[in-house]
């Protein structure tokens, strides 16, 4: 692939992608406004109950996207050497996650006609989770084949 980025983007990526899933889990969990209440007390105003609602969506969006950042610049970096046996299981293993993630669409579907809607939440869950499965799936997949591949062939 002619688009790649250099291979010291996968590095930052492997460091940022965990930081903003961690913390995106955080404000999801409620850690976020635990903290700020900590650190702020309680308020019974409406303008500093707005002020925490704001810090809490701005921890949000930037955790979410700093942890898709940090998934694209782990799956679009060159590796250390890039040949066409790299390619080939890059090639593989977007094939693989793609499957993978018709698999997941389809048993979600009959689990969601079996079990009735699963309701706005439950949606927007199925809709994130299938986006980070076909990526996580990838991820997974071609640095497993890749480390298998060149452990086995550095045996030879």
């Amino acid at each position: 692939m002619k688009y790649l980025l250099p291979h010291r983007f996968k590095k930052i990526g492997v460091f940022i992608a965990p930081i903003g899933l961690a913390l995106w889990i955080c404000m999801q969990m409620g850690v976020v406004s635990k903290f700020l209440i900590f650190l702020f007390g309680e308020s019974t105003e409406a303008s500093s109950h707005s002020a925490y609602h704001i810090v809490n969506i701005c921890v949000a969006i930037i955790s979410f996207f700093s942890f898709l950042t940090g998934i694209y610049f782990i799956t679009f970096s060159k590796e250390k050497i890039e040949d066409e046996m790299v390619q080939r299981t890059r090639l593989d293993s977007f094939q693989f996650a793609a499957l993978f993630q018709i698999i997941f669409i389809i048993i979600s579907f009959l689990f969601i006609l079996i079990f009735k809607e699963p309701g706005a939440e439950g949606f927007m869950l199925f809709f994130i989770t299938t986006i980070l499965l076909f990526w996580l799936c990838f991820i997974g997949r071609f640095n497993y084949v890749l480390h298998f591949k060149i452990n086995r062939l550095s045996e030879l």
